[in-house]
């Protein structure tokens, strides 16, 4: 991913030194309290992510997430139904206490919340375990972040496999070559064109991130032409001794292979993403998997033996990966997903074979009459259960679990008969993700219909009209744009479900926060920006992006404060 400079034009330094960027944070605070106070149903999710600036400081980033969404499709303020706002911003010292950071970060919590009788939602958090206990001493439900999961999976897999690390250091190799050579870059920009190709070459863009490993090696397949012509004529050194058939057959198997988790990836972390997406994602992993092993097997000739072991590698990694399996009996990620009108319907197929649907609709029927009960006050919180939900929850997480190991061995997924091995390698790149579920049957569409079968049962006459519905939403229409629809329908039931889909399934909004830290404007800034300042702009860049419409008012700096600073209200941080 490239890098964003978050502002690299700033003000004199001595801006810095006076009190306009404290005002400015203080004004634009207020402005988010004010747009907090919409979010519906009143409850507010977070993210955090946390990144090391240098060797002194650890910066934290706290971020909120709500819906907006109102009866008869009136949305407060302009934009997207789903509204995410930077709370907190702040740089710790790596010597500081963990108990004065915890400290720290509850206060802040408190204050924030005791605005507007704001009620503690989801947090969606990574690799933070100190931070999650104290939110959930404030009442938040800690969620896994479904990227940082993935993340470590993919990376794990990349490790563990001789042949990828064949793969990989050759690539670095060939990366290497042509960092250290303007003339190599200049004759592979000659061949490049020569063989009609586009002549990126993305050498400075690489990372230790697996993502950035799948994009090397994704170019090296485009780019096999003009690279074997280069290594024929002018030499790669050693590593164009590992350019060999089966280096280039393995490398296009791994491509196919991360190619999907590159994309839910991608698509987990756009601003739409909610948890309803989690686990019909992490279902088409799974069938995406045990396909492409079987294309791999029909053609085993020779390296293809190898490609066939990778898959197999992958899939059992992702069948045994705890973490991720357990998303499967969580109920926030099942309830998102029965919310979720696209979803609702393939609810069977979503789940793991012998997954109680019954089960999780009575807990929906609980948590809706719930609401109704409380005559549509502010709802209870997320992760409350009946008992009995709590009983039969502990009693099916026992059963699903025995069964998901041995799943696709005695009993065939519905999705994968008569499916050609092909139907997820070939067109990948026309299709969006959403497209792609929709073909395997894990997406509601006008075709397949969009009614879920009920058993009888005591349930809420809300919920089986909702679940009995036959409407089609798009692949691509925001679940929240459904429920405003039917928001004088069902208010309860619609209350409760932009609560469950306006929480985001990854802490990427939280993390792009910080991913600013590396920029030119604080990392070559001299003197040096003082880590208030880095604080306070941060959380004005960020803020002022996702509130166009805001303007800050006008500053009234004291006399002398700011003689030296050009008449402004605000720094220029235009991205």
């Amino acid at each position: 991913m490239a890098q964003v400079d978050p502002c690299y034009h700033l003000p004199p330094p001595a801006f810095f030194s006076g009190k306009a960027l404290p005002l400015l944070h203080e004004a634009m605070g207020e402005q988010v309290r004010q747009e907090m106070r919409w979010a519906k149903g009143g409850c507010v999710h977070l993210s955090v992510s946390v990144a090391a600036q240098d060797t002194v400081v650890d910066y934290v980033a706290i971020t909120a997430h709500w819906g907006v969404t109102r009866p008869g499709s009136q949305q407060v303020g302009s934009g997207s139904p789903r509204k995410q706002a930077v709370l907190w911003v702040r740089g710790l010292p790596l010597e500081s206490v963990l108990e004065d950071r915890q400290r720290e970060l509850r206060e802040q919590l408190s204050l924030w919340l005791s605005h507007g009788s704001l009620r503690p939602g989801f947090l969606v958090a990574g690799g933070c375990p100190s931070l999650e206990q104290v939110v959930r001493t404030e009442g938040y439900i800690p969620v896994p972040c479904f990227v940082h999961c993935l993340d470590s999976l993919v990376g794990s897999f990349l490790c563990h496999h001789h042949s990828v690390q064949i793969i990989l250091g050759t690539a670095r190799a060939i990366c290497s070559h042509f960092q250290g050579s303007a003339e190599a870059r200049r004759l592979l920009s000659q061949l490049q064109r020569r063989c009609g190709l586009p002549a990126h070459q993305p050498f400075w863009e690489l990372s230790d991130h697996w993502v950035s490993a799948y994009r090397l090696m994704e170019w090296l397949v485009e780019q096999q032409r003009p690279l074997q012509e280069y290594e024929e004529k002018h030499q790669l050194g050693k590593a164009g001794t590992a350019l060999s058939a089966m280096f280039w057959s393995l490398t296009d198997s791994l491509v196919q292979l991360l190619r999907p988790f590159q994309m839910v990836v991608r698509e987990a972390s756009t601003t739409q993403a909610s948890l309803s997406l989690v686990l019909p994602q992490l279902r088409y992993l799974h069938i995406f998997l045990e396909q492409v092993r079987g294309y791999f097997e029909e053609q085993s000739a020779g390296e293809m033996g190898a490609a066939v072991r990778l898959a197999e590698g992958l899939a059992l990694q992702l069948t045994t990966d705890g973490q991720l399996t357990e998303l499967f009996h969580r109920e926030e990620f099942v309830l998102a997903t029965l919310l979720d009108p696209r979803f609702k319907g393939r609810i069977e197929a979503i789940l793991p074979a012998g997954a109680d649907i019954d089960h999780w609709k009575q807990v929906l029927v609980y948590k809706v009459k719930e609401i109704m009960v409380s005559e549509y006050s502010l709802p209870p919180s997320p992760s409350l259960q009946s008992p009995r939900a709590v009983r039969a929850d502990s009693a099916l997480s026992g059963r699903v679990a025995r069964s998901s190991g041995a799943e696709g061995k005695d009993q065939e997924d519905p999705m994968q008969r008569g499916s050609a091995s092909e139907s997820l390698l070939f067109g990948q790149r026309e299709k969006s993700l959403l497209e792609q579920l929709e073909s395997v049957g894990l997406l509601a569409s006008r075709r397949s219909g969009a009614s879920l079968s009920m058993e009888n049962h005591q349930a809420s006459v809300i919920v089986k009209k909702y679940l009995r519905e036959n409407e089609a939403v798009g692949a691509q229409e925001d679940p929240l744009a459904y429920w405003e629809k039917r928001w004088d329908v069902w208010p309860a039931l619609a209350r409760l479900a932009t609560i469950y889909l306006s929480c985001p399934p990854t802490g990427t909004f939280s993390a792009s926060v910080l991913a600013s830290l590396g920029s030119r404007t604080i990392t070559e800034h001299d003197p040096s920006l003082p880590v208030d300042a880095i604080q306070y702009l941060l959380f004005l860049k960020t803020n002022l992006e996702n509130f166009p419409s805001y303007t800050p008012p006008p500053l009234i700096f004291p006399s002398g404060d700011l003689a030296d600073v050009e008449q402004t209200s605000e720094p220029d941080c235009t991205v």
